[in-house]
């Protein structure tokens, strides 16, 4: 008897109110089910915003600070070279442009134009653009100086241009003005401009005086006297020859430069405030506060420019929650808190301050209903489509009731027992009971779906078990990687393997070698032919083999990889082999030996001009033939600064969606461009930027990357 007739003969025999109860309670368990996934939608949601917002603090700050720093070298450099200007005779023949010239339009340089970034609010209330010239400077002179005292210094200083130049080209999306004032009574700033008011007098500005008197750089906050823009400035003194004051040198940064910093969802950018905060100075009086340095309210233009942007302080409704606030950022620990911002109820963000005395932290502020929105849109989405659910699953089974009405004659449980004996065994099933089974003898169809189930517990099993296998050969490969970065006097090392899969086949070490001396490590890097079990085994063997014999063969490197090439050679199946650049860094003596069998060159980056060089490789890949030699190659001497970056090519043949391979262009470019950051953070740069550059593409290659920076 076949299936259909069987469903037929069931029809009719199903009475009214066993369906009826199967019905109610199929809809009290789907409407429960709504419900809960709606409720830990929600949550998830929630938690996911939370981490979001605390990771963009941490980003903001972590750039923020990074930018401050950039400044803080800028005014650094402004100094030296204003120190040794003044500390030689002027030149003949000065070129001298006041800011009544560019008024004027007098003899004015040929690269004159409207600035994009330096606006002036108009007595029409709209913003025009400041003519600026970036090949030449402005001079200004107060009106109780002395022309002749400062004609000198004026001269000295005429070929300024160029070291502000060279700095702003360095920065130039967080540079507003530099310039420089004297004790003699004259300003200069650059780019040139014009638009100084007569009764200007750079003496009496706040920022002048602070330099004066504290005798170091700082920060203030303030409008700027030619476009009246409320910008930061960092200024710093200017020492004569004999090392007595002469003036101060200082960068302006335009708010707008560190608040567009922050990129917020759409969602949260209504009514959410970005913020650095700072600790109030000692002759504040101003114990238990936190001052705002930086928030839009201050990004504005001031009619007049003497008077001061008053910094505010922080204040919350909430006192507990805002002291609690306090301590956490004059201890430096980030944290996410909830409590009232003018009024309403908001997230608080805030991240760390890598120097307590003297750098900000960022904080965001964001409407605690905007941070749930998406939550609560996305729980009212899964109600609505579980109760239309629900209601189709009604209209469908009045259907059924009005057919089962029509139909329902008679009974035949031999349909039914198989169905129940299939559920029960498939709630067993989905319990974790692979022995779960049924017997099913209907001559049908439904004996055939039986047989099917019953082979299904022992196949579940074997994927189980494969998978719990996987899992265990991950964790105890990730074992066998270094669990931190070793501590070595004078260097600054960081390392890391990120696997395409499961299990992946680079490998990097760090090995103490402290019988051949203090202060020597063993530092590899290595990549298996091939991914999964396989790599990670032949991986492992090589770690293995080359951490037994590092000691011993520690003071010949050719002579340790020829030991290790010949373990590989016996271990390893054809088609298998491993590239390795292994070197042993001499901490005393600050030098590096390497052996490279097939390894991609290493890069070597000298501080004290830029240039990169590679590390040549010194012998083929490990695992090919049996009798090969290896060289060692150096020492290098590492000076303070230098760093040896050696990776693999998951790093350099990474593509993007459209095909092309991130090459180790971009990989030196990234090298020097954060050459002054800690090792550390020069790989996650990396690494970060591989991430972007693949875009919406897989990871196809594992990627390893070690960093050694000399301090």
């Amino acid at each position: 008897m076949t299936i259909a007739k069987k469903r037929q003969a069931l029809l009719l025999s199903i009475a009214l109110i066993p369906m009826a109860i199967i019905a109610v309670l199929y809809r009290q368990s789907m409407h429960g089910l709504g419900q809960s996934l709606a409720k830990e939608t929600n949550e998830t949601l929630r938690q996911n915003a939370c981490d979001q917002l605390e990771k963009l603090v941490y980003d903001y700050g972590r750039i923020v600070n990074r930018d401050q720093r950039a400044v803080e070298r800028a005014v650094e450099v402004q100094v030296a070279a204003v120190q040794a200007r003044l500390a030689k005779p002027p030149p003949p023949s000065p070129r001298i442009l006041f800011s009544s010239d560019y008024d004027n339009k007098k003899d004015l340089p040929d690269d004159m134009a409207p600035s994009k970034k330096h606006l002036r609010l108009g007595a029409d209330g709209k913003f025009r653009p400041v003519q600026v010239t970036y090949s030449d400077q402005v001079y200004f002179l107060a009106r109780d100086a002395d022309a002749e005292t400062a004609a000198a210094d004026m001269a000295r200083l005429s070929t300024m241009p160029k070291e502000y130049r060279r700095t702003y080209e360095l920065n130039p999306t967080i540079m507003y003005w530099q310039y420089t004032s004297l004790e003699s009574g004259f300003h200069t700033s650059y780019p040139g401009h014009g638009g100084y008011p007569a009764e200007y007098d750079p003496r009496t500005r706040e920022w002048y005086l602070g330099a004066k008197t504290t005798g170091s750089l700082a920060w203030y906050l303030m409008p700027d006297v030619s476009t009246r823009t409320v910008t930061l400035c960092a200024a710093a003194p200017v020492r004569k020859p004999d090392g007595s004051f002469a003036g101060v040198t200082a960068i302006d940064v335009p708010l707008a430069s560190v608040l567009n910093l922050l990129i917020l969802p759409e969602a949260w950018r209504p009514n959410s405030e970005a913020m650095l905060i700072i600790p109030p100075p000692v002759e504040a009086k101003l114990e238990g506060k936190l001052l705002i340095l930086v928030q839009k309210s201050y990004q504005q233009h001031k009619d007049d420019w003497r008077q001061s942007q008053k910094i505010q302080i922080l204040e919350s409704s909430d006192t507990e929650e805002l002291a609690a606030l306090t301590a956490d950022i004059n201890a430096g620990k980030p944290n996410v808190r909830r409590m009232k911002y003018k009024g309403r109820d908001s997230l608080w963000a805030y991240g760390h301050r890598p120097n307590t005395s003297e750098q900000a932290a960022a904080m965001v502020i964001v409407p605690y209903d905007q941070i749930v929105a998406q939550a609560q849109n996305a729980e009212q989405r899964v109600l609505d489509q579980t109760t239309g659910l629900l209601q189709l699953i009604g209209v469908i089974m009045a259907v059924v009731l009005l057919v089962v009405i029509a139909t329902a004659l008679a009974s035949a449980r031999k349909l039914t027992r198989p169905v129940l004996a299939l559920s029960e065994a498939a709630g067993k099933l989905a319990g974790g009971d692979f022995s779960a089974s049924v017997e099913i003898r209907t001559g049908d169809e439904m004996e055939t779906l039986g047989d099917i189930f019953n082979d299904m517990g022992p196949k579940l099993r074997e994927r189980e078990k494969m998978k719990q296998s996987l899992e265990m050969a991950m964790e105890i490969q990730q074992h066998l990687l270094p669990q931190g970065s070793p501590l070595v006097d004078g260097f600054d090392i960081a390392g890391r393997s990120i696997y395409c899969d499961e299990t992946g086949g680079d490998y990097y070490d760090f090995i103490e070698l402290a019988e051949l001396g203090s202060g020597r490590l063993g530092i590899a890097l290595g990549d298996v032919s091939g991914h999964g079990i396989g790599a990670a085994l032949l991986m492992a063997a090589a770690r293995g083999v080359l951490r037994s014999h590092a000691a011993r063969h520690g003071a010949n490197l050719g002579e340790l990889f020829e030991t290790l090439n010949r373990h590989l050679v016996r271990d390893t199946g054809e088609g298998q082999f491993m590239t390795l650049f292994y070197a042993v860094l001499d901490a005393e003596k600050r030098s590096l030996v390497w052996t490279s069998g097939g390894h991609d060159p290493a890069l070597w980056l000298q501080d004290a001009d830029g240039d990169i060089e590679e590390l040549p490789n010194t012998g083929i890949p490990l695992g090919i033939l049996q009798d090969t030699a290896y060289e060692q190659a150096g020492p290098i001497e590492l000076a303070s600064g230098d760093i040896v970056l050696v990776g693999t090519d998951g790093i350099w043949e990474a593509r993007n969606t459209d095909g092309e391979m991130f090459g180790k262009d971009r990989l030196r470019k990234l090298l020097s461009d954060s050459s002054e950051t800690s090792a550390s953070e020069i790989h996650d740069t990396i690494v970060e930027a591989v991430r972007n550059f693949r875009q919406a593409r897989p990871q196809e290659d594992d990627v390893t990357l070690v960093v050694i920076k000399a301090l």
